[in-house]
């Protein structure tokens, strides 16, 4: 492994703040559902294929929606004219590349197509004889108690069968935060300003390039490790910068209490003498003249990484792989095994290089030095789907309590009454008031069985919590201060999140209504941006 050099020699350098580092999936930004093997299956076939086709066919419309700063976040890819050839060159690839994915897509939909057309409650004994080579051994077939059938996936056998790591890289790239393509529409192509690696997620050796962003090391040494032709390091070294990274103060945390430090969006880091815990990760990289903390003002060992649900804005593998060198332990919650539209995120984690991974379910905690992890129910925001994978989070810390909702929408009051009950009085509650959040299809148009009708899309969104939902949640647990986070508008979120909010957005008119409502009640409120630190 890279060792790192003093500071003071001619050869050590930084990872440059404005170099992104993405994993890509054939060149695609790789987020959970482009790592876990099915569901990139899915997405290939029945979303990246039919967009990238549309584009090489459609281009005049493409090109005109990406002129509307409104269709931001929509099916558009965000590409000219002049790259239309280069895009066929892609659709050929990956068709030739992910053919068995492909097949697997198409047999997995024909699969599930046939039970809803041929079981009738009697043995599904015979559809085993008719199961495909891509799926023999791999699934399971199920009634649920209505006598529906199912297909239940073996995950961790599909990841076995290797067929996702041929397709991972990685990619280099010195663009403005702004200025990032949407993860979801625009593949990553070849450009001057681009630096490619063929390497899986998982490789080490990412651990040493991640290290450079707060350390400095050996050009030549990374180079060398990283495998860069002689011809291609002129190149690769523009990535790099003989500044030191600026730092808002001490990383680590000494004295006493305990420190909180809001890096934005949903990302909360706690730090005592003993534990530092951080909870759903992500976090600006560049240096700029705005009041931000930067992953160069997280501690350089964090003890436990707390992740709430598998959406990109909060477990996200761009930011996992980059701190991957500074994580002890990663806890998140368990999923509906084998559903096609919860993928387990201990296993994507595995394929990203995690090795101690705890899973919880609801109501379970873990022990930390000065106090406990608990795992709390997390109702809503996924559009209503047998998504079990996420959690909202009590954390305990020298003697106080901090209640993480995340992005719960709030609906069942009865809930929030359960909770109090077992957990009793709470200290601070973060909650998300994302309260108009995208419809059904945005997300999960490729792993859903059959279309979805438009009215019934509109219904079913991914939503958090409005001004009236958050009171009566607050109204039971009687916090005596609130902080509401996870609204997405951090400028380093805009390639993520797919919006950006207005003055007059329902999202910032409830959540500025209920600050206003807890204040006039006596309690201290406020709506996070950009950067908070409190010291407890």
């Amino acid at each position: 492994m890279l060792s790192n050099v003093a500071a003071e020699s001619a050869d050590a350098v930084y990872l440059n703040p404005m170099v992104k580092l993405e994993p890509l999936v054939c060149r695609w930004y790789a987020w959970s559902h482009l790592i876990a093997p099915a569901q990139l299956a899915l997405h290939i076939n029945y979303r990246i294929l039919p967009l990238l086709q549309s584009f090489a066919t459609n281009t005049s419309v493409h090109v005109s929606a990406n002129n509307d700063p409104n269709m931001y976040g929509g099916p558009f890819v965000s590409l000219s004219e002049s790259d239309v050839e280069e895009v066929k060159a892609l659709i050929e690839s990956t068709q030739i590349q992910c053919a068995d994915l492909i097949t697997l897509a198409k047999e997995l939909r024909e699969l599930d197509s046939r039970l809803q057309d041929k079981a009738n409650g009697f043995s599904l004994s015979e559809f085993y004889t008719q199961l495909p080579a891509s799926l023999q051994g791999l699934v399971e077939l199920l009634y649920d108690i209505h006598h529906r059938p199912s297909v239940r996936l073996f995950e961790s056998m599909l990841y076995e069968t290797n067929m996702v790591a041929p397709m991972q890289e990685i990619m280099l790239h010195a663009t403005g935060e702004t200025d990032r393509h949407f993860f979801m529409s625009t593949p990553r192509l070849e450009h001057p300003d681009k630096f490619f690696f063929k390497m899986r997620f998982s490789d080490k050796r990412l651990d040493a390039l991640a290290r450079m962003r707060s350390e400095p090391a050996s050009f030549d040494a990374i180079a060398n490790l990283l495998e860069v032709d002689e011809a291609d390091k002129p190149t690769f070294r523009k990535f790099f910068s003989a500044q030191a990274p600026q730092r808002h103060g001490a990383r680590d945390y000494s004295e006493g209490g305990m420190r909180m430090r809001f890096f934005g969006h949903a990302c909360v880091l706690f730090q005592t003498a003993h534990v530092s815990i951080l909870l759903d990760p992500f976090v600006g990289i560049e240096d700029t003249d705005e009041n931000r903390f930067t992953i160069n003002d997280l501690p350089e060992t964090i003890d436990y990484v707390v992740i709430s649900h598998s959406h990109q804005d909060h477990f996200n593998a761009e930011m996992l792989i980059q701190l991957r060198y500074r994580i002890k332990r990663v806890i998140v919650p368990a999923n509906n095994s084998g559903n096609i539209t919860d993928p387990s995120m201990k296993l994507t984690l595995k394929e990203l290089g995690f090795e101690n991974v705890d899973v919880l379910d609801c109501m379970d905690e873990i022990q930390v030095p000065g106090g406990q992890i608990l795992s709390l129910p997390f109702t809503g925001e996924h559009a209503d789907l047998a998504i079990y994978s996420k959690q909202a989070i009590v954390l305990t810390l020298e003697g106080k309590k901090f209640m993480f909702l995340v992005d719960s929408d709030g609906r069942d009051i009865a809930l929030y009454q359960r909770l109090k009950r077992k957990i009793g009085e709470v200290d601070v509650l973060f909650i998300g008031m994302e309260c108009a959040g995208a419809p059904l299809n945005w997300l999960y148009e490729p792993l859903l069985g059959k279309p979805v009708n438009r009215r019934n899309n509109e219904s079913r969104r991914l939503s958090g919590a409005d001004c009236e939902r958050a009171w009566n949640i607050l109204a039971e647990v009687k916090s005596p201060r609130v902080f509401v986070y996870a609204m997405g508008q951090e400028p380093w979120m805009r390639y993520i999140m797919g919006l950006e909010y207005t003055a007059d957005s329902v999202q910032l008119t409830e959540s500025d209504k209920f600050v206003k409502q807890c204040i006039e009640n006596g309690i201290e409120a406020e709506r996070l941006y950009l950067r908070r630190e409190v010291i407890f």
